[in-house]
């Protein structure tokens, strides 16, 4: 009735369908388009500065109050913390399921009450809760000198308030640039001169820096705000008045040192091309459109780029753009392949006018699928163009179905009504039960968690609404064609035949009177023979390398360098720059390298620096993709610059196709004492590094950081009345100054730092410094820090690492390449020898690539077994039957053994997607098997024998089950050849595994059915 009512309205079918295409047009043009798909990272970062402090004192002072406090908050599922020289990082991972905004909230709010108790020098801890935001593009402003560069900090503030202007711009990132701050620098001998102690003109500046709220005034029936002046101006500043002891005319601070703008030590230095640079990054918001924004972009900066001074240029660093349009050229130009093969197989296997009608399909359902994707958090993005691809192949299956029993209808003299009715009813049950197969195999993908799960979300979600859509126009746009095709020219149709029509039908005659007989005769010996030919063939699997996710084919090539503990900004620039040098000398397919030393490269490759400082950097290589590759380049290059810069830890990394991996092992050692987790830590290293296939392994402390011990003669200072603290201040303000708050002149509040100068310009000058005796009677004696003072050399340890508030060395070892395999069997060995010799109170976590590989394999297994067990309901539902479902699903671990002789054959890895190419495959064979198994029983009440029923059920279903699987075959063909390095493995365990199991199937399928049907009649 209901399918009559449609065919009586298929002009109403047309409309909606016509509404749903300019629908999914208008969400294509608005969807955003991006490289991959947007990753939520829930983290933040605190960090703090604590200049001169020791990394036990920023332990103690800063990290363990903070992270007592933070670990109390709810939501938080890791914490790991780094305490160095004159800085605390605090990084809090927050679980998958939270609100992030109620717990960075909390976060905040932990932080601001654990540093009212910071000391004073300590600065204000700065958390960064926003990690959701995307690099849009980078620029560089080159320059030949750094005098330039650093006069560009007006220009600056122009390009951030235009740039930020712009609809879609997060923030502006700049580095290079170094913080500004007012220095007030006291001369030691004008305070000596004039009897003066840097504490006394320290308590004069506070003062006038303080805030002085006074309240308001009444009279007349005015209220007035009494404000009190002070100085608001440098000059002002400068001005200030400073009373001396025994002296009746006050001084000026300007009597005792100078007072200026000055720039604070730079956290990074850039060289590009030989120039010196700074680096702007622009962030994008969440889910904005990056092609459109990046046109904006370009033409604001074409526009300031106008008003910049002589001798600086602009440099167009990294646009996302251009990687977005290279990979959606790559993807489309795949996609039309694609498409094209799969209507090049549906010509040969249907007449032309089947053959375009069921063309049709592929595109309407593919725009129609989009309209669901906006409201899913889901845009276009390589990932789910994938997807679209992999649905080309699969979502013409119902329509090949439904119009080719339309058409045999016909054929058998049925009406235009009739066989259009018929033709759908027979099918309904298989196509709907097949559409559900489809949703469930790739539904449970979609809860995949972490990083990995918003790395590939878009691939199910695009699949499983293009999927509902390709049923949706099966089951009513390709029914009403034919009918009104077919009403046109009433009377029986003759014979469907494409290009190779005979040869299907000497196919169907070769498979239902060659082929089944035999295999039917004795069918527990076939059943059998084919169980162990597959357990067989899937042994193949151990022989597969395992690779979470390839490197991408990019030109960027990042060299991440950590030099010895005690090396200057300055001297790191100039070696990252000396390896820059040694590459290009001798390598000719680099296109152009740049040094950022310090804080390492902006977010835009996928590799930054863990742990930075005026010791580390990293180098950019880009390299020319048509002569070389990055992996290549990685390959050659890694054992040279480590035999060049034996001194300088060296990492090679380009971008990987995915979230950013794990290091292959990563063991974390725990323990109270920190020098003891140190040694314990290093004897683990150095006996990771005696298994042949290493190839370096790093700690998370550094190398010993050189110390200067001061050691004061502290019965001396008894003796003379001198307190330890004021030791203490003066070598506090020769040395790193003291922080005196902000200063505002109307426009900027700027810190302020008081310093005295000892006349040494690097170091602490001891000879110049005096302290005054306050014993006995008469004016104080001067005494010189160096008759208090004996120094010693030592050395530190770099950095003191937390996990969850326990000092924690993590360990990171890394093998060579293709020796992965032992070398984790190898290390598990080590690391059981060494366990079991811990003090204790002591313990070492594996973590790594190696336990990320176990947790994902884990949750892939979990949801194998949901997919399975949807599969078993639905079709034990559609069969009324327990058994018949354990028969269908069969095919399932037949397509696997396929999947994996693909693998073995093509050499490609047993990846993230190929794992997720053969847990999809479950949904996709199924299929085949349940259309062959519906017609079997169906003819069971047409022929007298189970046999004949399976050959008769063979005979009319193997042409459609041979174009489906080849459509879909011929959908990922072009990605195996042409495709990226990504979703090569994908394309291959779905294309072998269809091509397996469909040629098994139709040989295996039947004999199960035989095997199954005389066991159902022996129970009954």
């Amino acid at each position: 009735m209901h399918l009559r009512k449609l065919i009586e309205y298929k002009k109403m079918v047309w409309v909606l369908i016509v509404i749903l295409l300019f629908t999914g047009v208008f969400t294509y043009l608005q969807l955003p388009k991006r490289e991959i798909p947007e990753i939520n990272v829930n983290v933040a970062s605190i960090t703090t500065a604590y200049p001169g402090a020791s990394p036990e004192e920023v332990e103690n002072t800063i990290v363990n109050p903070m992270e007592e406090e933070l670990l109390t908050v709810d939501g938080i599922d890791e914490l790991t913390s780094s305490s160095t020289a004159g800085f605390a990082s605090i990084t809090a991972v927050l679980s998958d399921d939270v609100d992030t905004t109620t717990v960075n909230g909390k976060i905040r709010q932990a932080v601001a009450d654990t540093s009212s108790s910071f000391p004073d020098e300590a600065q204000d801890p700065v958390v960064n809760t926003d990690t959701k935001a995307s690099a849009v593009a980078s620029y560089h402003l080159l320059a030949d000198d750094q005098e330039t560069i650093y006069g560009l900090r007006d220009t600056l503030d122009k390009w951030e308030e235009q740039i930020t202007s712009i609809t879609g711009v997060e923030s502006l990132k700049v580095k290079g640039l170094p913080n500004e701050e007012i220095t007030i620098e006291l001369d030691n001998q004008a305070l000596e001169d004039n009897q003066l102690s840097a504490p006394q003109v320290l308590g004069a500046i506070q003062q006038e820096l303080s805030p002085s709220a006074i309240g308001t005034e009444q009279s007349d029936n005015t209220i007035y705000q009494l404000s009190l002046e002070k100085a608001s101006s440098l000059e002002e500043l400068e001005s200030l008045s400073i009373q001396a002891p025994n002296s009746d005319e006050p001084l000026t601070l300007n009597d005792l040192g100078s007072v200026e703008k000055t720039n604070r030590d730079p956290e990074d230095l850039i060289t590009y091309d030989d120039q010196q640079a700074l680096s702007l990054t622009i962030l994008a918001e969440e889910g904005v459109n990056i092609s459109s924004l990046q046109k904006s972009l370009t033409d604001e900066v074409n526009s300031l780029k106008e008003g910049l001074p002589a001798g600086v240029e602009v440099d167009q660093f990294y646009t996302q753009s251009t990687v977005i349009d290279e990979v959606f050229t790559s993807l489309l130009t795949s996609f039309a392949i694609s498409f094209l093969a799969v209507i090049i197989i549906m010509v040969l296997g249907l007449p032309l006018s089947s053959a375009l009608l069921v063309a049709m399909a592929i595109p309407i359902s593919i725009v129609i699928g989009l309209i669901p994707l906006p409201y899913i958090g889901v845009d276009l993005n390589q990932i789910s163009i994938i997807g679209m691809i992999i649905a080309i192949g699969i979502l013409v299956d119902d329509a090949i179905v439904v119009n080719d029993n339309i058409q045999r209808r016909f054929q058998l003299g049925d009406s235009p009504v009739e066989g259009t009715v018929n033709g759908i009813w027979e099918v309904r049950k298989s196509i709907i039960t097949s559409t559900l197969m489809i949703i469930f195999s790739f539904f449970p993908l979609t809860f995949i968690s972490g990083a990995n799960g918003d790395f590939i979300r878009a691939l199910p979600s695009v699949l499983i609404f293009t999927v509902i859509a390709s049923t949706f126009i099966a089951l009513t746009f390709i029914p009403t064609v034919q009918y009104a095709r077919q009403k046109r020219k009433p009377g029986r149709s003759p014979k469907s035949v494409g290009i190779l029509g005979k040869g299907f039908n000497k196919l169907e005659k070769f498979y239902a009177d060659g082929i089944l007989p035999k295999v039917t005769r004795k069918p527990i010996r076939t059943g059998v023979i084919g169980i162990l030919l597959c357990a067989a063939l899937s042994l193949l699997a151990i022989k597969i390398p395992f690779e979470f996710f390839p490197a991408a084919d990019r030109s960027e090539v990042t060299i991440s360098v950590e030099l010895p503990q005690g090396t200057t900004i300055e001297d790191s620039q100039s070696q990252i720059e000396k390896m820059a040098e040694f590459i290009t000398s001798k390598e000719e397919h680099v296109r152009e390298t740049a040094v950022y030393a310090g804080g390492g490269l902006p977010n835009l490759f996928n590799d930054t620096l863990t742990q930075s400082g005026e010791n580390t950097g990293q180098l950019l290589v880009r390299v020319d993709r048509e002569a070389t590759s990055a992996s290549s380049f990685i390959s050659e290059w890694t054992e040279p610059l480590r035999d060049e810069f034996p001194n300088a830890e060296i990492f090679l990394n380009t971008i990987v196709s995915g979230p950013p991996p794990s290091p292959p092992i990563e063991l974390k050692l725990q323990g109270p004492e920190i020098d003891v987790l140190v040694d314990e830590a290093n004897e683990l290293k150095e006996e990771l590094e005696l298994i042949p296939e290493t190839e370096i392994v790093t700690l998370d402390t550094g190398t010993n950081q050189p110390v200067i011990h001061y050691v004061p003669d502290r019965n001396f200072l008894i003796e003379n009345g001198i307190d330890i603290e004021t030791v203490t201040s003066q070598i506090q303000f020769a040395n790193t100054g003291v922080p005196l708050g902000t200063f505002s002149d109307g426009t900027k509040r700027l810190p302020v730092e008081l310093i005295v100068d000892d006349g040494e310009e690097e170091g602490v000058n001891l000879e110049e410094l005096t302290i005054p005796s306050t014993s006995g009677e008469g004016p104080p004696e001067l005494f010189s820090l160096d008759e208090v003072i004996t120094q010693e050399e030592t050395e530190q340890t770099g950095s003191i690492p937390h996990l969850n508030g326990e000092r924690t060395i993590t360990i990171e070892a890394y093998p060579k390449m293709g020796e992965e395999d032992q070398y984790t069997s190898d290390a598990n060995q080590v690391m059981d020898s060494i366990t079991s010799q811990l003090p204790e109170g002591y313990s070492v976590l594996e973590t790594g690539q190696s336990d990320d590989t176990s947790e994902f394999f884990i949750e892939v297994s979990k949801l194998f077994v949901i997919v399975l067990f949807l599969i078993y309901v639905t079709i034990a539902l559609q069969f009324n039957s327990l058994t018949m479902p354990l028969l269908i699903t069969s095919s399932v671990f037949i397509a696997i053994t396929g999947a994996i002789i693909g693998l073995f054959i093509s050499g490609e890895p047993l990846s993230f997607l190929a794992v997720l190419g053969i847990v999809s495959l479950s949904g996709v064979v199924v299929r085949n098997s349940i259309i062959l198994i519906e017609f079997i029983e169906q003819n069971k009440n047409h022929y007298t024998s189970a046999v004949e029923s399976v050959i008769e059920a063979g005979r009319a279903r193997i042409r459609p089950i041979i174009l489906t699987s080849l459509t879909s075959i011929a959908a990922l063909v072009p990605i195996i050849f042409s495709g990226d390095v990504l979703f090569r493995p994908l394309a291959v365990s779905i294309v072998f595994g269809l091509l397996f199991s469909s040629l098994i199937t139709l040989v295996l399928v039947p004999v199960f059915y035989l095997i199954l049907d005389r066991l159902r009649s022996k129970w009954s």
